[in-house]
């Protein structure tokens, strides 16, 4: 069966499927790399200049999609089981590379955005909540994790930029599978209180040291027993999180009881 790899509509490569294969191994490889190196000079000196970045992780994107299109197509079209769960791990790979661009945009982005360049859009917040959840669920489920959702006020509502707040969604669902061990609960409740509407993610993981909690949200910063389960990540995700969760007149807070203790996220959002 032969394929063809088309990027900026030239095709780049034909051929058989261990062609593409080898072509999308090397796209996937060579972006790793360009990323981590991008990550790691911000995190030393954070001399390198953000626009740079911000055009590099913008073309990232355009052979990121291309690959993670044609390995889709191979999975549907694959008879060989063995064949079409290694495209399943390389598709996962592709995503995770996806998400990595995504988030040295937003990290760029940062420095140059407003509260106006968002776009804002009144949002019930149940609804939203469940609509993220959903798309981890299994994320949760081949952890054996139990992943429970509560709402006490459906009609609640509240006006944000949705993409970027199912990215903070994303990034504390993510923690609490990561660092969540297996057979053990992860909750979500979204309440009313007042003029505010609060969502509160709670592990039973791994915890936080008391002493780490006020450094919790700072750029870079990982707690060393995180860093002990998750060699890889860079510690920008929930400085991230609170900036995004800032310009929508909201705040977002940790707590831990302590190590092994789990730890409860909440973000308060100005209700509608």
């Amino acid at each position: 069966m032969d394929y063809q790899l088309i990027i900026n509509n030239a095709v780049l490569v034909s051929g058989s499927i261990w062609v593409a294969l080898a072509i999308i191994v090397a796209i996937v490889v060579a972006l790793a790399i360009a990323i981590n190196f991008f990550l790691r000079k911000i995190h030393e000196g954070e001399t390198m200049k953000y626009e740079f970045i911000t055009i590099i992780a913008h073309k990232f994107r355009t052979p990121l999609t291309t690959s993670k299109w044609l390995l889709e197509n191979m999975m549907v079209e694959e008879t060989d089981p063995h064949i079409k769960e290694n495209f399943g791990d390389m598709k996962a790979s592709n995503e995770k590379l996806i998400s990595l661009t995504a988030t040295l945009i937003e990290l760029t982005n940062l420095d140059n955005e407003n509260r106006s360049a968002y776009s804002w859009k009144n949002t019930r917040l149940c609804d939203f909540v469940k609509a993220v959840a959903d798309t981890h669920k299994e994320m949760f489920h081949e952890k054996n994790i139990f992943f429970s959702q509560q709402c006490s006020d459906p009609d609640v509502e509240v006006s944000i930029d949705q993409p970027r707040m199912e990215f903070v969604l994303q990034t504390l669902f993510e923690n609490a599978c990561t660092y969540t061990p297996t057979g053990r609960n992860v909750d979500v409740v979204i309440a009313a209180e007042g003029r505010k509407a609060v969502i509160a993610v709670t592990d039973h993981g791994i915890g936080i040291e008391r002493y780490d909690l006020p450094k919790i949200f700072s750029k870079f910063f990982r707690a060393e027993n995180a860093k002990n389960i998750d060699t890889e990540g860079f510690g920008v995700g929930l400085y991230l999180a609170q900036s995004i969760v800032r310009r929508h007149k909201g705040k977002i807070r940790a707590y831990s009881a302590g190590i092994d203790q789990g730890s409860t996220f909440t973000i308060t959002l100005p209700r509608v």
